[in-house]
């Protein structure tokens, strides 16, 4: 074990020192980039700095040595040009960056040494104008040209140093007072020349490395937000992968429990099968919940915008819930106040009821309040409770998907932990702004802010009664297509129950032998999605559709949930049911096709 632990902090050390390494790499490559970038424009500079120099000191002097020390620097600076035109036009400098830094000290350090020659040339000479004209020209170039070189210390000292030492060595030459207060002027302005450009070279390299660092927090940051969005499709996909798992025997389950209890009818075995169904509509909650998500995610949620009264949503609440609460003998009161909100209003009932759900769920006595105010343009509807409220560091997770405070023995007759999470869901989708206030100890407020609709706005609306669709009428043949037996088994014996004939299959070929022979028509086909062999319920209705030679209704049955399968399967069209599904709703389905 300690062998580990030390294989591992040697690991970690040299995972540290390459990481400084690159870095390093990285800041000479800035560096020596930003010594070319600035190196156009000062050996322009210097270019046109020298001629105006020359040529006054020519005029004013006659002395014609000075365009020795001209030749000499208009070759260095034109030499540092094209240096710098090459290594703009190299693709690849940055894997030759020590051969280009090494030609840019070069260049450089024969153009200070072409600059420090000047007083070889111009003096002796007892003219101090031009004494005072070089020593102008040269100290301005030192100074001028620290922008240059700043990016990397060893240039400031290469060009400075031969730039301006030369001067005070000759101008002690001569002796004299003036001379040697001259000289020590010179040494005086390259130290303080020297201290500057240093002190601008740590403050550079310095933002260099915070922009390094900066890089490096955002390439991480991007690296953990996709391993957080990987892993939340990773989870996505393992939820509907066991969803689809657990529904399958659920779906048969349910089945056999439907035609058992209606066999058992009348019998002392009875209430066991009613008890055996509610177990299975507990899960079938559960599983819905996670159904909800998917959809949610996969985006087929449509909402269906319109306005309303919020009363008729309160009403249809009241009614709801009014005997849960005086169950656990809680108060529940409803103030809508005549308001008029736009919304979806089966979207808006089912945040709603998720919320009213939830504090009926930790309100121990007491009530809750459900009020819709007027602010601005909005309507706020808030849920008060008188509940044992959450901690104010909670807050921000009660939204989470399977988050549940109060319940760490995950007691499933207090659900999953995904009613909130739909909650936030829906409130995204529908644009409503949700908050959430809490106490310990004395309750929780959530508000959705709900867009106010004027009264006008409802006048001229279309008000039809629903209409019930008919059912399939005399038409009593049945197409069931699955590759489980038991659960073909299960579904025949339950539509048999409900004196439809049922014609079973496990994949497209039986399906489309068995419509294509049988004598009298088939009315309905109903399918499971994921079949063997890489069929799936989809092409089997086109197959069978095609054989029959008419749009057959059909209905595909799946127990997936991921929300790439949910989204296919609602642009196609088709009616779906999801595993588990209970006969109800089976029954309800079939008296919609037509």
């Amino acid at each position: 074990m300690s062998y580990r632990i030390a294989q591992d902090s040697g690991l970690d050390e040299f995972d540290r020192l390459a990481e400084s390494s690159q870095q390093r790499n990285d800041l000479l490559l800035a560096q020596v980039h930003a010594l070319y970038t600035t190196s156009w424009f000062t050996s322009v500079g210097a270019i046109v700095t020298a001629v105006t120099f020359w040529v006054a000191y020519l005029y004013y002097t006659g002395n014609q040595r000075v365009l020795i020390w001209a030749a000499l620097v208009h070759v260095a600076q034109v030499s540092r040009l094209l240096n710098a035109w090459s290594y703009h036009r190299d693709e690849r400098a940055w894997q030759r960056m020590n051969v280009w830094r090494l030609r840019f000290m070069v260049g450089l350090l024969a153009s200070a040494l072409a600059w420090g020659s000047a007083p070889l040339f111009v003096l002796p000479t007892q003219d101090l104008a031009a004494v005072c004209l070089m020593m102008l020209v040269m100290l301005g170039m030192g100074s001028a040209a620290i922008g240059a070189v700043v990016a990397y210390r060893p240039a400031i000292w290469m060009w400075l140093v031969p730039l301006l030492l030369p001067l005070p060595g000759l101008l002690l030459w001569f002796e004299g007072p003036l001379h040697n207060a001259l000289a020590i002027f010179v040494l005086a302005y390259l130290g303080v020349n020297l201290v500057f450009a240093f002190g601008q070279n740590e403050l550079l390299l310095k933002a260099l490395r915070a922009q390094f660092d900066n890089a490096e927090l955002v390439t991480q940051l991007r690296h953990q937000m996709t391993l957080a969005a990987e892993a939340d499709k990773e989870k996505s996909r393992f939820v509907a992968s066991a969803s689809h798992d657990l529904r399958q025997p659920m779906h048969a389950l349910g089945l056999f429990a439907s035609a058992l209890e209606k066999r058992l009818a009348g019998t002392s075995e009875a209430p066991l099968v009613s008890n055996l169904n509610r177990c299975i509509e507990s899960l079938d909650r559960s599983f819905n919940a996670m159904l909800d998500i998917s959809k949610l995610d996969a985006g087929v949620v449509e909402p269906q915008l319109q306005s309303f009264p919020i009363r008729d949503v309160f009403r249809r609440l009241h009614m709801h819930f009014a005997g849960q609460a005086e169950g656990a003998g809680l108060h529940l009161r409803f103030k809508p106040g005549g308001k008029l909100v736009t919304s979806d209003p089966q979207l808006l009932e089912r945040i709603l009821s998720n919320l009213i759900q939830n504090a009926i769920k930790y309100t121990r006595d007491g009530g809750i309040v459900v009020v819709a105010r007027t602010s601005g343009s909005s309507v706020n509807i808030e849920v008060w409770d008188t509940g044992i409220g959450i901690p104010e560091a909670e807050l921000p997770r009660v939204f989470d998907e399977f988050y549940q405070l109060h319940n760490p023995e995950r007691d499933r007759n207090r659900g999953l932990g995904m009613g909130l999470a739909i909650v936030k869901r829906l409130a995204l989708l529908l644009d409503h702004p949700l908050t959430v206030y809490s106490t310990v100890g004395k309750g929780t407020m959530v508000r959705l802010s709900v867009p106010q609709t004027d009264l006008d706005a409802l006048h001229g609306m279309n008000l039809e009664a629903e209409t019930v669709p008919s059912p399939i009428g005399n038409a009593r043949t049945l197409l069931f297509i699955d590759d489980e037996e038991n659960i073909r088994d299960s579904m025949a014996l339950l539509l048999r129950e409900w004196d439809y004939e049922v014609l079973v299959a496990s994949n497209i070929n039986e399906a489309c032998m068995l419509a294509a022979n049988h004598p009298e028509p088939i009315h309905a086909v109903l399918s499971d999605l994921r079949l063997r062999n890489g069929e799936d319920g989809l092409q089997a209705i086109n197959a069978i559709r095609h054989v029959l030679g008419y749009q057959i209704p059909a209905v595909l049955v799946t127990g997936d949930t991921s929300p790439e399968l949910v989204k296919r399967v609602h642009d196609s069209g088709h009616r779906v049911l999801f595993k588990p599904v209970l006969p109800k709703e089976l029954f309800s389905m079939l008296r919609q096709l037509s």
